[in-house]
């Protein structure tokens, strides 16, 4: 028993000198203290808020607040900061519709507080009346489509509103001077949605006008919840560019190639982003469907075109954001109309014949070339005659002796023609 006794005291007096050491280690000559009396709220639309009362300076050095959002996800980036606030932009990695851990401490030069951890909730209310399955999806350059399931215990004549926030924006508001908005105060502010679709008399979608482009880097709130605020809101935060649908591509040509290919092109969607494609084929004689991924480009070959057989090809395209083979198929654009094109035999044995003849027309015409050169050569370049016989000798003397060599052209000798009468005779003239 004594000596259980000592090793008890010994115990006490180790544990004392830790706490006393971890004491110093922290506070240093003052007591450091964590921050007190946190208000949650809103900065904004679209960013979180809290505020603090701020720590007494017992040590008269430089205060920093360090803080961070735990979130079961990959959490976001802390913050540090000399005033007692931390305002966070909303960011994907962030449930809005779970509780919100927030963990801030003191930090003052190599000492810090204990941590501080504050829960809070953006919206109250009975999350088994939560909508589920939210999801929204922008068709390029046109329309939001949003839509969801009922909760479990949301009433049977549950009359669902969408209201939604868009911002160019990606930082949040000074705050120094400003209070912590209640979220449910930010309701009403929203855009109310039009364009409802229901479900056995329950809205369950809802659509609203985003002629936007990709560079615009527009941010969406929706918030989904009742008219008579009997079911917890529902908050969907999304950067609008990682839910964009394109637009079905238009298949431009379909053909067999020379080197007896099927070669399929198409319209490139006119996005300034990256864009995968998705190409589907299908050919008569199997009824498996193949499917290609063509990231770079617009067209696609398929190689050994097989006789007597119908292909049928068409694409869609998605955005190069995440994996394109990923489970969310919603992204996707529509299939473009289905083109066929149907091999003969007698289409193969032409492009089998073509091939063979074309070089060997080349090859043809390349000897003839070499045997008929010389006839080719005088007929594009004439022979220039030679001046030395061409000119006569008298001429080239007049050059040389600066003579006239010019003879008058001698006279023809003429002969004078005489009339010569006979005298007539006496017979004659009796």
């Amino acid at each position: 028993m004594e000596a259980h006794g000592r090793r008890l005291l010994l115990l006490l007096l180790c544990c004392r000198a830790a706490d006393c050491t971890r004491g110093s280690a922290h506070t240093g000559l003052g007591q450091l203290y964590p921050p007190t009396n946190i208000t949650f709220g809103m900065n904004g639309m679209f960013c979180l808020f809290w505020k603090w009362t701020p720590t007494d300076n017992t040590e008269n050095c430089s205060l920093l607040y360090k803080t961070n959002i735990l979130s079961s996800v990959y959490p976001p980036p802390g913050g540090k900061d000399k005033y007692p606030n931390y305002t966070k932009f909303l960011d994907a990695r962030i449930d809005l519709n779970k509780n919100l851990i927030l963990k801030v401490y003191t930090e003052c030069d190599n000492k810090t507080s204990d941590l501080k951890y504050f829960t809070s909730m953006l919206a109250t209310g009975n999350p088994r009346t939560l909508v589920k399955n939210l999801t929204c999806v922008w068709h390029y350059r046109e329309y939001v489509i949003c839509t969801w399931q009922p909760g479990e215990d949301a009433p049977p004549s549950v009359n669902y509103t969408l209201r939604y926030w868009l911002t160019e924006e990606y930082t949040c508001p000074p705050a120094e001077n400003k209070q912590p908005t209640p979220f449910i105060d930010l309701l009403d502010e929203g855009e109310p949605c039009q364009n409802y679709t229901h479900h056995s008399g329950i809205p369950v979608g809802c659509q609203f006008k985003l002629e936007k482009a990709f560079n615009d880097f527009i941010r969406l709130v929706a918030v989904v919840s009742d008219r008579s605020q009997n079911i917890k809101p529902y908050i969907y935060f999304i950067e609008v560019n990682a839910i964009a649908k394109l637009k079905a591509p238009v298949i431009n040509e379909i053909k067999i190639t020379q080197n007896n290919s099927v070669f399929v092109s198409w319209n490139v969607s006119n996005t300034l982003k990256a864009v995968v494609y998705g190409v589907q084929l299908e050919m008569s004689n199997s009824e498996k469907k193949e499917a290609y991924l063509v990231f770079t480009g617009q067209s696609k070959e398929f190689p050994n075109a097989l006789p007597d057989v119908t292909y049928k090809v068409k694409v869609r395209a998605k955005l190069a954001i995440g994996l394109p083979d990923s489970h969310d198929q919603s992204l996707w654009s529509e299939w473009s109309d289905e083109k066929i094109l149907q091999v003969m035999e007698g289409e193969r044995t032409t492009s089998i014949v073509l091939l063979l003849l074309v070089p060997l027309i080349i090859i043809t015409a390349a000897v003839f070339l070499l045997i008929y050169m010389k006839r080719l050569q005088i007929l594009i370049f004439p022979q220039i005659p030679d001046p030395g016989r061409v000119i006569s000798s008298d001429f080239q003397q007049w050059i040389k002796y600066g003579k006239s060599v010019y003879n008058e052209p001698k006279k023809d000798e003429v002969c004078v023609v005489s009339l010569l009468e006979t005298p007539p005779s006496s017979s004659q003239v009796e």
